[in-house]
């Protein structure tokens, strides 16, 4: 007799398929119940590792022994004249098709209580939005409440033309579509970053609908071919699955036709959900950029290149050229002299070109821009970073991005440079509520998410950034650089260097300002000049672009290596080349006037020459006062102390620090920073800055 046959026989194999039946309805059912009494996870899990280990002695059992009219008898002890094994294997065979009836009943009744308990239910006239809110969590439910048709997402438009080359094309119209629809102050709509992560998604719109909080989403495609141009959309309701409107846009290509279907098509999602436009807001969406249609394709595909990557430079470089081809077409396009001039404005804000002649040629392309269009929110916002960049003036920026909000309040940009604005004036809590505010329109943008983590880390709010950021191990790659603010915030906490440590392990070397900050700092509090030094010298640094900013800062960070390892030579000749660059840094910005002017009065001190380092530092302060930039002020207020603690006056140092450590600023000092940076190492045999720079989770007696 086969092996086979002899599993058969001795009904293995059926009790195996019982087994299996069996042990994923039981997991099933368990799922349910331990859900409902609110069991940790591990419960299931383990009862599923058992289910799973118990297959193997259940198949051995069923070989082993067998059932009989007496019980259960070793295989072996049974007469085969008398063994029961057939009729073992009917019984069996009847249990399995009940558990499995039962599993099919199981998983048609979960479906069908899933979907019920998800569908939503339209608010009456007397329930508003704020009520539903509140009802759900007056119940204890921890889901978002849901989203209205007025919350939308526009998904990345379908190139139907079927050529690489016009990707941008389709693009462009799409961005478009959402400034139009940013508009309109009744809609809520997510913004680009967000939706694009979307193109070619294999998600339903409810999942889309659920990720994004919105209550309709619109999709369609674009279609040229020769002279003409065909634009379909649908817009859809997301709890229903229903379509609210559809239609088909045949037209000549033209570029009014192509800004008077992006109207229509605002106007039939604002009529499909019942909401009424201002004459202001019919006025805005009846306006037309530009009659070229080869400027405006021009115009879309600087805007396209400028928009590939944050703070590089080729980018800029790329979109120029483009920009000026639609501006020579057209002289009187608006928002191609405001893109123009947000490129000129990041010329100027990398230390490209910071010169006389070309602040000039950005203030007349500012100029140009609002008088064609004097209310163009594009145009506003262009002036508001010019005044925000150059001028220093927050107030008057803050003032001009309001009023484009008035005209355009679902720009995320015009949210994100509200909260920019409100930092630099020291209004913390709403700079983070407006980078909130940015984040609800644009959720995956990590532009944003870096920027309300770093205004966390002014502020202190090191366990707010630990509740609001994902653990390294649930992170994506894209995310590091913010990983590296929670890491900093895990330091704060506990003193632990190791998550920072970790982060860099998974990051490689990049440009960003995190990294240069953070990767040799690391090694330095750690008191490892050698680690400093290989990390500073890596070939990023001499590949790239450094900026003013940057040479000086990490001529600085190596002379202090230097200076640690008993290398004075080298340590020297590094301070001495930042003091070189004082009158070049001195005629700059404000912003590398702060973070490079500060490096070569420290640099200064280092080397002895205090009266210099006081009167620079005195003229920085004096130049920068709080009340003109909050960002800045605490930071050069803490390396002013440290620079009079090396002339000696350790007393007014430390008063400067005890100020320092409660100030709110960008790259803020910590007692944990006081703990264990070396540059510190003169003042602690003081008795009061050792008081002042020991954590409370550290024994007074200590030393880092």
């Amino acid at each position: 007799m086969g092996f086979f046959t002899e599993l058969k026989r001795r009904n293995v194999i059926r009790v195996g398929i019982a087994y299996v039946v069996g042990a994923w309805l039981l997991a099933q059912v368990a799922d349910l119940v331990l859900d409902v009494i609110g069991a940790p996870d591990v419960v299931l899990r383990s009862l599923v590792a058992l289910l799973a280990l118990g297959l193997a002695p259940a198949l051995i059992f069923a070989w082993v022994f067998e059932m009989t009219p007496e019980g259960v008898k070793l295989e072996s002890e049974v007469d085969r004249g008398q063994s029961i094994t057939a009729q073992t294997g009917k019984k069996l065979n009847w249990v399995t098709i009940l558990m499995l009836v039962a599993a099919v009943a199981f998983v048609a009744v979960d479906r069908y209580w899933h979907e019920r308990s998800t569908e939503v239910a339209p608010a009456t006239a007397e329930e508003t939005p704020a009520e539903v809110i509140g009802a759900a969590q007056s119940a204890g439910s921890l889901a978002a409440a849901p989203a209205d048709a007025t919350s939308i997402a526009v998904l990345p438009f379908a190139n139907r033309s079927n050529q690489d080359d016009d990707l941008f094309f389709t693009d462009g119209i799409h961005d478009d579509l959402l400034t139009q629809l940013a508009k309109i102050h009744e809609l809520t709509v997510i913004s680009r970053t967000s939706v694009m992560e979307y193109r070619d998604t294999r998600k339903n719109l409810r999942e889309i609908g659920a990720e994004l909080n919105v209550g309709t989403i619109l999709e369609g495609g674009i279609q040229r071919v020769g002279d003409r141009v065909r634009i379909n959309a649908q817009l859809i309701d997301v709890a229903s699955d229903k379509h609210l409107w559809a239609e088909t846009f045949d037209r000549e290509l033209t570029a009014e036709n192509i800004f008077d279907i992006q109207s229509e098509i605002a106007r039939k999602i604002v009529h499909a959900i019942a909401v009424e436009l201002s004459p202001e807001e019919e006025r805005q969406l009846s306006e037309v950029p530009t009659t070229n249609l080869v400027a405006y394709e021009s115009y879309l595909r600087a805007r396209d290149l400028f928009y590939v990557a944050n703070y590089a430079r080729s980018r800029e470089t790329a979109a120029l050229p483009w920009l000026e081809k639609a501006i020579a077409l057209d002289p009187d396009y608006t928002d191609a002299y405001a893109l123009l001039a947000d490129i000129h404005g990041q010329t100027y804000w990398r230390g490209i070109d910071t010169s006389e002649a070309f602040l000039a040629k950005y203030r007349d392309t500012i100029d140009r821009a609002l008088e064609l269009n004097p209310d163009s929110p594009r145009a506003l916002r262009a002036s508001a970073n010019y005044h925000y960049r150059v001028e220093n003036d927050y107030r008057k920026s803050l003032a001009l991005i309001q009023q484009a909000l008035q005209s355009a309040p679902g720009d995320v940009d015009l949210r994100g440079d509200l909260a920019l604005n409100q930092r630099r004036l020291g209004l913390w809590q709403d700079s983070i509520a407006s980078f909130r505010k940015a984040l609800s329109l644009d959720p995956a943008n990590r532009f944003y998410q870096a920027l309300l983590v770093e205004t966390m880390v002014s502020v202190n709010d090191w366990q707010g950034i630990l509740d609001s950021t994902l653990p390294l191990e649930d992170a994506a790659p894209d995310d590091l650089d913010i990983q590296l603010d929670r890491a900093f915030a895990q330091f704060n906490l506990t003193g632990d260097l190791r998550p920072l440590e970790r982060v860099f392990e998974r990051m490689a070397p990049t440009d960003s300002t995190n990294y240069i900050l953070l990767s040799a700092r690391v090694h330095w509090l750690q008191r490892d000049p050698d680690a400093a030094i290989a990390v500073l010298n890596n070939s990023i640094w001499t590949e790239s672009e450094p900026s003013q900013v940057f040479q000086n800062n990490r001529d600085y960070e190596l002379a202090n290596a230097y200076r640690l390892k008993g290398d004075m030579e080298t340590a020297r000749m590094h301070f001495e080349r930042v003091i070189a660059r004082r009158d070049e840094v001195m005629n700059s910005s404000l912003q590398t006037q702060c973070y490079s002017g500060m490096t070569v009065a420290l640099s200064l001190a280092r080397l002895g020459r205090f009266d210099e380092a006081l009167e620079l530092g005195e003229q920085l302060l004096r130049e920068i006062p709080a009340d003109k930039d909050a960002m800045l002020w605490g930071w050069l207020f803490t390396y002013q102390a440290m620079i009079k603690g090396l002339t000696g006056d350790l007393e007014a140092a430390i008063d400067d620090l005890e100020i320092a450590l409660e100030t709110p600023t960008a790259f803020r000092i910590t007692v944990w920073d006081l703990y264990y940076d070396p540059n510190w190492d003169f003042m602690r045999d003081n008795p009061r800055f050792v008081e002042l720079a020991t954590p409370p989770t550290v024994i007074r007696t200590a030393t880092p």
